[in-house]
């Protein structure tokens, strides 16, 4: 399946590095923590440029957060068909997710500690915002499987689309924490792990599928 392309937004070189030191700023001291003269100082503009360029810090939050999310839906969603290829697809997507939670590692931890701090803020990412209506589409690509009959209609598409993603997260944040546990020597290949956690999703731990079934 080719993979679709995103388009990024073209910032200006100073709104570029403001959203860089926002960034780091938010995913270190969280959205409570971080003032804008504090994002100012590290992108080394004046508070005036900052609120040139965003009116208001959770404006400068809210962009950060949905260039993450829109990326997802464009590039990752459309990798999830459990209609025509469950097994092959949910591999595809687990390679693709870590490839790209890998590779924003600051965004990551921005949005992991807003929803690990219990904030209005971080009730309002998941329930109510973008990074809900992305999981919702998920589930959605599972219901239309069991519909077609190619993902069985006894499991909760929820909770498969939770454990695949929550799986995704906790390795790209312990990833150097893992690796060093012997029973885990699988998540050292991207591909391998990949591959094992499409597998566990599609078939579970039941004997009762060969060994070599597609």
């Amino acid at each position: 399946m080719a993979r679709p392309t995103s388009r990024r937004r073209t910032l200006a070189p100073g709104a570029r590095r403001i959203e860089s030191a926002a960034r780091r700023l938010f995913a270190a001291r969280g959205f409570a923590g971080t003032s804008m003269a504090d994002i100012a100082a590290a992108a080394g503009v004046s508070k005036a440029t900052v609120f040139h360029h965003y009116r208001t810090k959770r404006g400068l939050y809210e962009a950060l957060v949905s260039e993450a999310v829109t990326g997802f839906r464009e590039q990752l969603i459309p990798l999830l068909d459990p209609v025509h290829d469950l097994r092959g697809s949910l591999q595809e997507f687990a390679a693709a997710h870590v490839a790209r939670l890998t590779g924003m590692q600051a965004t990551t931890r921005l949005i992991a500690r807003e929803m690990l701090s219990g904030s209005s803020a971080a009730t309002g990412l998941f329930a109510e915002g973008e990074m809900g209506r992305n999981f919702a589409l998920l589930v959605d690509a599972l219901r239309r499987g069991q519909s077609r009959g190619t993902v069985r209609s006894d499991v909760d598409p929820g909770l498969a689309v939770f454990m695949l993603l929550a799986a995704n997260w906790f390795l790209v944040q312990n990833a150097a924490r893992l690796q060093r546990h012997p029973d885990l020597a699988v998540i050292n290949s991207t591909d391998a792990y990949a591959a094992g956690l499409a597998r566990l999703l599609a078939h579970g731990l039941s004997p009762t599928v060969p060994e070599d079934s597609p």
